[in-house]
Formats: C-alpha cells, sequence, structure tokens
C-alpha cells in the first residue's frame, strides 16, 4: 500500500538539505518543503477536508501550489486542476461539475465564492505539528485529471495513488528520471505533463526549477544555463520559439540530458534543429490525462525514426484496431488503443457520475495510427479529423509533416473546409518564421512534390499564430475562421 506524499515526505529524512524546490522567492530544501506541505494539510484537515473530498487547485505555478498537491494527497484527498486564468464562471462550472468541496484560490483573486474557493492562510506554512497521520489506501483517486476543456460539460479520469506511482515509474525506466536531476518547469502545473513531472521528480528526490509562463525564450535559455537544468519539458510551440531566439554557438542548453517533447507532432525539420540547437537529448513522449505515457523515441531514435512518437512505454501495450475493435493487420492504419497499469480505471462522465473504464483494460486515445516493422508507433491524425475528400480519407498530420519541412514555415495546421461536390477541400494555416516570406504558390508546389496530388491543400491562410487552448494545443474548430479572416 502507498501513498505518494508519504513517499515524498521521506526524503526529508533521507536528503533534509537537498534542494527540492526553487522558483523566484527563493529555495527550499526537503526538509523545509516537507514541513511547509505538512503545515498545508493541516490547515486544509482544519477546514474539514478528509479521504475522498475533491480539492480544485486554481493557484498561480509557485513552491507552494506544487505542495499543495502533495498536501491533498497526504488527506487522501482528490487534486482537482483549475487553469489559475479562467474566469471565476469558468471556474465555477469545473468545481460543479466536480462536486469540489473546496478550491484554493490566490489573495487577489476578487470573486472566489461562486466556485467555493478559499485562500490559503499564510499561518499554515507553520502548522506542521497539527497535521493528522497520512492516509495510505493507494486506490483512492489522487487527481482528476480533465479530459476536455470548459465548453460543455468537463469529463476527467480518475487516478490513483498506484497508477500514478506505475506512470511514475515508466518515466523513470523510460527517461531515466533520478534523484540527481534538475527539472526545469517551463509549462503551467494545470497542464498535465508539467504536473506529473514535477510531482514525479519530486517523488524521486529531485530538484524542481519552477520557470513557467509568462517567461520568454531567452529567461529559459538563462535559467537552463544557470542552474544546469538536467531535465526540461517543452511543447513544440515553445520548442520552436527557443531554437529561434537563440543566437549563440552550439546547444543553447548543454547541461540537458533530456530535451522532453510532448502535447502536438513534432514536424522533422524541427525536431533536426531541436537536435543541434536545443539538446541532443531530444526525447518525445506520447501521453495522455487518461493513460499517461504511452511511447517514447529516444535521443538516439529521432532522426532514423522522426515520422514516429517511439516505441512504447515501459509495460504499456499498443495494439491497432477497426472501428468495431478488431486488431489490424501488422502495418496497417486502424485506432490507436493501449493499456498498462498506470491507465485510469475510473473515469467521470459528462453527468458528473464515477464510471468503469473499459473492462478489459484497454483505453482508446481518439488517435489514427500504425505500428512499423521497427515496433514504432506512427500517428496519422486523429480518428474525428479525418479530411474525407471526395470519398477519399486524408489525414492532416502527414500533409503537416510535408509542409512543415519548408524552410519559412514555422507552423501548421490543416484542416477541412465545405466543397459543393467533394464534400470536404483542404486547407492549411500557416505561420511563417520569422522575417520571410512565401508566396502560396511555392507552398503548393512543395506540397506537391511530396504528396499526391488530391493531398495538396487547395487554401492556405498566413497567420501570425494558430489558435490554441490552454495547454497548447490547436484548436481545430477555430481554424476555418481564419480564412474568413484573410
Amino acid at each position: 500500500m502507498l501513498n505518494l506524499s508519504y513517499i515524498f515526505s521521506h526524503h526529508a529524512r533521507s536528503r533534509p538539505d537537498h534542494v527540492a524546490i526553487r522558483d523566484d522567492a527563493g529555495s527550499l530544501t526537503y526538509e523545509a518543503a516537507v514541513t511547509r506541505m505538512l503545515g498545508f494539510a493541516a490547515g486544509l484537515a482544519e477546514r474539514g477536508v478528509s479521504a475522498g473530498d475533491r480539492i480544485g487547485l486554481s493557484l498561480r505555478d509557485s513552491a507552494d501550489h506544487l505542495l499543495m498537491h502533495y498536501a491533498v494527497a497526504w488527506l487522501g484527498g482528490t487534486i482537482v486542476p483549475l487553469d489559475q486564468r479562467w474566469t471565476a464562471t469558468e471556474k465555477a462550472a469545473v468545481a460543479r461539475a466536480f462536486a469540489c468541496r473546496v478550491t484554493l484560490v490566490e489573495d487577489d483573486e476578487a470573486t472566489p465564492e461562486p466556485f467555493g474557493g478559499i485562500r490559503i492562510d499564510p499561518s499554515w506554512r507553520e502548522a506542521a505539528g497539527r497535521a493528522p497521520p497520512v492516509h495510505i489506501d493507494e486506490n483512492l483517486p489522487v487527481v482528476l485529471s480533465l479530459s476536455s476543456g470548459t465548453t460543455g460539460r468537463p469529463t476527467g479520469a480518475l487516478v490513483s495513488h498506484r497508477e500514478l506511482y506505475e506512470r511514475f515509474v515508466g518515466q523513470w525506466v523510460g527517461m531515466t528520471f533520478n534523484g540527481s536531476d534538475r527539472y526545469l518547469l517551463a509549462t503551467p502545473l494545470y497542464f498535465g505533463g508539467g504536473r506529473s513531472f514535477a510531482m514525479s521528480f519530486l517523488v524521486a528526490g529531485a530538484t524542481v526549477i519552477l520557470k513557467p509562463p509568462p517567461v520568454s525564450p531567452e529567461e529559459l535559455i538563462a535559467t537552463a544555463r544557470e542552474a544546469e537544468a538536467t531535465v526540461t519539458f517543452l511543447v513544440p510551440t515553445q520548442v520552436g520559439r527557443t531554437i529561434e531566439a537563440w543566437a549563440g554557438e552550439g546547444p543553447a542548453m548543454p547541461s540537458l540530458r533530456r530535451l522532453v517533447v510532448s502535447g502536438a507532432a513534432m514536424p522533422p525539420e524541427l525536431r533536426r534543429r531541436a537536435l543541434e540547437r536545443l539538446s541532443p537529448g531530444l526525447t518525445d513522449y506520447y501521453a495522455t490525462s487518461e493513460g499517461g505515457g504511452i511511447a517514447v523515441l529516444q535521443p538516439a531514435e529521432q532522426l532514423e525514426h522522426a515520422a514516429t512518437v517511439g516505441r512504447p512505454a515501459f509495460r504499456v501495450e499498443i495494439e491497432v484496431v477497426d472501428a468495431e475493435g478488431s486488431p489490424l493487420p501488422a502495418g496497417a492504419i486502424g485506432r490507436l488503443r493501449y493499456r498498462g497499469p498506470g491507465v485510469s480505471t475510473r473515469l467521470v462522465d459528462a453527468e458528473g457520475a464515477v464510471v468503469p473504464a473499459h473492462p478489459d483494460g484497454w483505453f482508446m486515445p481518439g488517435d489514427l495510427g500504425r505500428i512499423t516493422p521497427s515496433g514504432h508507433v506512427q500517428l496519422t491524425g486523429r480518428a474525428k479529423d479525418v479530411i474525407i475528400r471526395g470519398g477519399v480519407n486524408i489525414y492532416p498530420a502527414e500533409i503537416e509533416a510535408a509542409l512543415a519541412d519548408h524552410p519559412a514555415v514555422l507552423e501548421v495546421a490543416v484542416f477541412a473546409v465545405e466543397h459543393p461536390d467533394l464534400g470536404e477541400e483542404l486547407a492549411a494555416a500557416i505561420v511563417l518564421r520569422p522575417g520571410l516570406e512565401v508566396a502560396e504558390t511555392e507552398l503548393r508546389d512543395h506540397a506537391r512534390s511530396r504528396l499526391a496530388s488530391y493531398k495538396v491543400p487547395k487554401l492556405f491562410a498566413l497567420v501570425t499564430a494558430l489558435p490554441r487552448n490552454t495547454s497548447g494545443k490547436v484548436l481545430r474548430a477555430a481554424l476555418p475562421r481564419l480564412l474568413a479572416a484573410e
């Protein structure tokens, strides 16, 4: 039986003087960090929080925010992440949908009452002596990881202590995270990857350095170099911007042994430039909120297998099946499904009810792909994003990879627009590299040299940025409006 917070607390005795967390306010050793975490647990308990309660966290990215995750876990509660940038209406929608007992907010939160918001009492930091005993039940959910945004009723995956621990083990084995690392957190704690990695490194006894958004690429590079960070996690958009910001010789972050990238596909050209300009430790991590890590593409595989997201993660099985769930022949494109010890067994549906996941453990993330002869996973798109042009299935990811190979293209997203004859026609939104220009005819010719003619976009929108959600993923439903704005 285990409680993740109890494992974290052991470091206060085994390595009390080792730095656990560093942010703009200073550094906390493991002894100080665990003491503060226990104080937070005491404060929550005195507010009536107990095992099984759901606690919303709507806080700035700080040491206190990170430690509050473990305070909730200590009590046997469930963390419900809320983006601190949301409006009060958005926060209330999620807090009510998931029946949060309380939601922790910052001192300057204007109207926390609609969603049960309470402010952290500064005296909690000194209340460690009043903390109740740790609640140990590895099957209790420790986090409710949101699967959708705030449009409509949100849904999520309940991840138990055991399941989250198994995800950590997968990270330790597959990406060799360990207690000697210095992890640079460059994404919000609300974002699943940033939260998972930060919690994983604290359980491992490592140091977490907080430098979350808004942070400029120049600041990020400076922090990585000054702190001699060994691991960081970026989304592809951050990778591209950081490359553009580095004008020095050699890699921008020479101390990194792992530059983990997740959240979206990495175009081959961006992958090559990241290896040269940022870190030779570039590592793809294909993951979901429902199941954690699915596949890992190691640094040595980045160029040879650039069109893939890697091989299955530690103890994860992956299959490609048809719409009825029957396995497809090797190399065929179909719906991906996976299972493993870190996959959630309980989900919260659109009605707020806790429902079991698939009975035999398989989860389908909605991605289309195939397994290559070498065992690597190649994504071809999202099942819901498949474009049917004249009766032919077309996968946006393939076209995006071809266009992203153009030297003037920084980012690209391919989408469908209605067509009276074909049903759907192809369009592409393009973000160019700073200072570069390109004609539509050149982009079309570039695509035509790499793709069948029916896969070449008919329409192009040259834009300054792609619409994204708070997690950095492209909002595909908003893409057609870019053409109207042209």
